[in-house]
């Protein structure tokens, strides 16, 4: 058996540094190691969660205490609400939420998830069905909900571990729950795996070494989704389909993935995934939404999809115009409103007379049954139905403003200029440029 080691400079950047302890045999390795390193010892605290399940979980926590006391490190807990056939789920995000409590920016939390944990993880994530990204397994270094993690023992086996506890006489507790099956976890750990190695003797090496495969093949992927991120000139919140239709079908299913997940920070599921490529895949027939979290906080954030743009809006995007808008516009400086910007720019043939600088305008929001006549055009037409016709989406009616000139509509954002004050062919007028707000 070979040592068991960490690298302190690993930890010598982060202020505090807190180390996941639950009594039993890894965290306790753990916990045995970084204190005996004389240069973290004075910023680590132990931190325990009783999960109130086990008839004996306040022993442990009892015995996660008198362990951190002996070894001069400062200990917290969280107790858990009892609460019936509590899921795995459920308890990772109470510890979390625990984490996310005691920790800060400039902290870390050390968790003692080894070689096993990760064979577990990645199973457990096949069957539950994953991509390429949920292959890779546990990632040595993670930042969650602003919390970072850290996992130095992701290369080492449990049984190391354990020869390493028996040799240091380093106590712990063992869970009996470990080896009952209701966890899907410990159904892999004590009924699938033992039976595949009956097998396959390798089948941990194999899983291994399709993590690492895996982790190879999402960097590329992710490089490749940079580039084409860059070249479709996609922004943040913005993606135009014309620039990304001459991609592949994957490639473009990858740039989505990469821009939702690694720029947007969204928690995406393979099932809202698979809804959006396959909105894509047919013909448009008008706007779609789909919510998402965001990885950081709870806000809720909208993608909307129309024939020309995939869009990413907060719930709480409030640019829209206020109805009761009555706003005077010189036609000459820019102006500024709560969806954006207006301006105009001298053009031949285009945009508003010029006689109507003397007149002004006022800029006020849709309030429904509006009406215009674009120039060209043979009849009026009602605002709302120009807006389908062009493919507006929803949500960006109501943030386009109406240009008004002695009380009539003459021009709709930069969209349409009525007729009626429409610049003769052979005369510069104003055309109307609107830069609405990026969401």
């Amino acid at each position: 058996m070979s040592a068991i080691e960490i690298n302190s400079k690993d930890f010598l950047k982060f202020k505090r540094i807190g180390i996941a302890l639950s009594g039993g045999l890894d965290s306790s390795v753990l916990l045995n190691v970084m204190a005996n390193e004389p240069m973290l010892k004075d910023r680590i605290t132990a931190l325990h969660v009783n999960h109130n399940i086990n008839t004996d979980a306040d022993k442990w926590e009892e015995f996660c205490s008198e362990q951190s006391r002996k070894l001069g490190i400062p200990f917290q807990s969280l107790k858990l609400n009892k609460t019936d056939n509590p899921s795995e789920d459920y308890l990772r995000s109470k510890r979390r939420e625990f984490f996310r409590q005691w920790g800060r920016v400039q902290d870390l939390i050390v968790t003692a998830h080894h070689l096993d944990d990760q064979v577990e993880t990645i199973l457990f994530r096949i069957f539950r069905g994953t991509g390429i990204k949920g292959i890779k397994g546990i990632n040595q270094f993670s930042t969650i909900d602003g919390v970072n993690f850290f996992r130095p023992f992701l290369d080492i086996k449990k049984h190391d571990l354990k020869e390493y506890a028996l040799k240091k006489n380093i106590p712990w507790v063992e869970d009996d729950s470990n080896e009952e099956s209701n966890f899907s976890r410990n159904k892999i750990r004590n009924l699938i795996l033992p039976s595949i190695r009956e097998t396959w003797s390798s089948i941990d090496k194999a899983i291994i070494k399709l993590s690492k495969d895996a982790d190879k093949s999402k960097q590329i992927l992710d490089e490749i989704a940079q580039d084409d991120y860059s070249s479709t000139f996609s922004t943040h919140g913005l993606i135009k389909l014309a620039r990304i239709n001459a991609l592949s079908k994957p490639r473009k299913e990858n740039l989505i993935y990469y821009w939702l997940v690694n720029i947007n920070g969204l928690k995406a599921n393979f099932a809202q995934i698979d809804q959006i490529y396959t909105y894509l895949d047919r013909e448009l027939v008008g706007p779609a939404t789909f919510h998402f979290k965001a990885i950081e906080g709870e806000s809720d954030v909208r993608i909307i999809i129309n024939s020309k743009e995939i869009r990413i809006m907060k719930d709480d995007h409030k640019t829209k115009l206020p109805k009761d808008l009555n706003l005077e516009w010189n036609l000459k400086d820019n102006i500024k409103i709560s969806s954006g910007e207006l301006s105009v720019v001298e053009s031949l043939g285009k945009g508003l007379s010029t006689r109507y600088l003397k007149e002004g305008a006022i800029i006020r929001a849709r309030v429904g049954g509006e009406r215009c006549k674009p120039y060209g055009r043979k009849k009026s037409q009602k605002i709302k139905n120009l807006f389908q016709e062009y493919d507006i989406p929803d949500w960006k009616r109501e943030q386009i403003p109406l240009i008004y000139i002695n009380d009539k509509i003459a021009a709709v954002g930069d969209l349409w200029v009525c007729e009626d004050f429409h610049t003769p062919a052979a005369e510069k007028g104003l055309s109307i440029v609107w830069k609405e707000i990026e969401s």
